[in-house]
């Protein structure tokens, strides 16, 4: 199909919902822009993923020492402190 021939059916497909009611051209509109705005979401959160996933913690070579929170260093302090 050449370039004409697609131009030529977006001109009908555009002249179709042209003539059609209000309600219709938002239900149109609504039913194709929706999962295309999905889509494009989906594909804009999986490249922020990626970009992101280089600078991430997960990635870091020497691991991370994970603690509860500050209870913990404060029972471990008790715990020297005690004879």
């Amino acid at each position: 199909m050449t370039w004409q021939g697609v131009l030529d059916v977006v001109d009908a497909i555009e002249s179709w919902i042209a003539g059609q009611s209000y309600w219709v051209q938002v239900v149109v509109l609504l039913a194709v822009l929706g999962p295309l705005c999905w889509l494009l979401a989906g594909l804009i959160d999986r490249m922020v993923e990626a970009v992101l996933a280089w600078h991430s913690r997960r990635d870091q070579t020497s691991p991370i020492r994970l603690a509860s929170g500050g209870a913990t260093s404060a029972v471990g302090q008790r715990m020297k402190a005690d004879p």
